[in-house]
């Protein structure tokens, strides 16, 4: 015959040590959750006193709010400054052909941005410009004429780089920088 006389006991027991294995649980999944929150917590600073103005996340898009900025960086989303490519037809152009010029900050030091000229479709001629210490590009006009004139060819021109690394704990590397696209057709005399 069995002795019921130790049953409550073992009870008591199992009860005691299934809480001690919650409470455990708890305190390993709070105590993840604090490292994750205090880990980022540095990236979600970066965004507060009007600071989200001027970074961006990982996809080179702008923050739309403080806010939106604060969370991405608090769920552990890489914070970079704002870095931005800019092609602008040059004043004067010719005929049958293009001139450009780009402009950039935010940009990984001593990288290059490159700038391929197309004629209807087909790389010309390249410009590869070093970005500065400071992070910024501005090298000189880059064009392409073409002779004869053939009215109607299509060219166009778009620069892309790389931007710094992130701001934030880990450090990521940069990420691709993609500029707008000029476009204008020929017109000959």
């Amino acid at each position: 015959m069995r002795s019921t006389a130790n049953l409550p006991s073992l009870r008591r027991t199992t009860v005691a040590l299934a809480v001690l294995a919650a409470l455990a649980s708890a305190l390993v999944f709070a105590g993840g959750a604090l490292a994750v929150s205090s880990g980022n917590a540095a990236n979600a600073k970066l965004c507060q006193k009007g600071g989200w103005q001027t970074l961006m996340d990982s996809s080179a898009e702008r923050f739309s709010e403080e806010g939106a900025c604060v969370s991405y960086g608090a769920q552990g989303g890489a914070i970079y400054a704002l870095a931005r490519l800019h092609v602008e037809l040059c004043a004067s152009q010719p005929a049958d052909g293009i001139c450009v010029s780009t402009t950039g900050f935010g940009l990984e030091p001593t990288t290059f941005v490159t700038t391929p000229l197309l004629e209807n479709g087909v790389a010309v001629t390249t410009a590869f410009d070093i970005v500065q210490p400071d992070g910024t590009v501005g090298g000189p006009p880059i064009g392409h004429i073409e002779a004869p004139c053939v009215s109607g060819n299509r060219y166009s021109a778009a620069a892309s780089g790389m931007s710094a690394d992130s701001l934030g704990a880990p450090i990521v590397p940069g990420i691709p920088i993609t500029s707008n696209t000029v476009e204008r057709t020929s017109s000959c005399p």
